[in-house]
Formats: C-alpha cells, structure tokens, sequence
C-alpha cells in the first residue's frame, strides 16, 4: 500500500553533502520531511536501508547550510538513488526548507511542482558545474 505524502514535495536539484562518506551529490526532490538524492551524481555506492547519514544541504539563497541527520528508507524503483527521511532537524531549518518550498508550492498534503526534465537536468548541469573540483595549475 503506497502511503500518501502529507507534506508537499517539491522537484528541485539542490547540492546535498555527506561529510562521512566524503560524497556529494544532488537531490531530485525535498520536503520538510525528507528528500531523494539521485545515484549518479555522486552517491554512486548506495548505503544499505536502515543506515544513518548526515547531510548539509545547501538551500538557493540560504545564508548557512541545512545540518540534517537521516535515515536511508528506500533506493527508488530502479536502484537509481536513495530516499531520505529527516529524523533530526532543528525548528529553524524546516522553517527555511518551507519557506524555500512555499516559493513554488501552496502548503497542500500531496502537491508536487515539476519543472520540465530538460530544466530540471540544466539545473543540474550547472550545479554539478558549480561543484566540480578545478585545476588552479593550469
């Protein structure tokens, strides 16, 4: 039985560290509860279910990175990333994380906001841009 969302999730590509793991990668989706980081874009080894990470999310337009601690829930359909729920985040960091949804969505049980794929993977493209290591030695 599928479980309905109760908080709107929104589909928006937004850097997500994992210090532990020295990995980086991209969401494809965040709520207040949770989000999905995609496989390819840095988390090419999935961790096992059940498994603990902490991220640093880096919200557009947010002063400081969000700390959140999870827990890995899922690997999507096709093994194509990891489902992520929120289980420790302070009070001001789900208010940052609704605000920053609240910009895209109305704060209904079940809505979700789509960009097109092809503006969705240019949001990607250039964030993955934005975090690629560069030569200084050139």
């Amino acid at each position: 039985m599928h479980k309905r969302r109760e908080q709107p999730r929104l589909k928006f590509a937004i850097i997500v560290k994992d210090k532990k793991h020295h990995k980086e990668g991209i969401t494809r989706n965040i709520s207040i509860d949770g989000c999905f980081i995609e496989k390819e874009r840095g988390f090419s080894t999935l961790l096992p279910t059940g498994s603990t990470i902490e991220l640093f999310l880096d919200l557009p337009n947010a002063e400081k990175k969000i700390k959140v601690t999870g827990e890995v829930t899922h690997h999507g359909t096709h093994e194509d990333g990891m489902g992520i729920s929120f289980k420790k985040i302070d009070k001001e960091s789900i208010t940052l994380i609704r605000q920053f949804i609240k910009t895209f969505l109305d704060d209904e049980p079940g809505q979700e906001w789509e960009r097109t794929k092809a503006e969705y993977w240019e949001e990607v493209d250039r964030l993955k841009e934005k975090t690629r290591p560069h030569d200084d030695h050139a």
